[in-house]
């Protein structure tokens, strides 16, 4: 059963150009009480976020996984987190997605 990231719930939308929205989330397949990369700085150690949580992806992979073509020039909105990491700023734009972060969709 999935659950919760321990360190920060995260949710990526990405609105089609065609309106329809697709939701992908930082969940895990092992979630944990504390979060194994307590106390790293941002965007070190996460590579643990799958090999120990298993996360198929963070929420901006996930979401850009689910809207597959649908993607190509949509607009992803990230919530609940301030900074998009380098493997989803490169999925993000091999979706031809452009990143909005900081807020939910209107």
């Amino acid at each position: 059963m999935n659950g919760p990231c321990a360190k920060q719930t995260t949710r990526a939308t990405i609105i089609a150009p065609d309106g329809r929205r697709f939701i992908g989330e930082n969940d895990c397949a092992n979630p944990q009480p504390s979060c194994p990369r307590a106390g790293m700085a941002t965007g070190v150690g996460y590579e643990l976020c799958q090999s120990i949580c298993q996360q198929t992806g963070h929420a901006e992979v996930n979401a850009c996984r689910k809207a597959g073509q649908e993607a190509r020039g949509g607009v992803l909105y990230l919530e609940g987190h301030y900074y998009a990491c380098e493997p989803c700023k490169a999925a993000a734009e091999a979706a031809g997605v452009s990143i909005v972060i900081g807020g939910p969709p209107a």
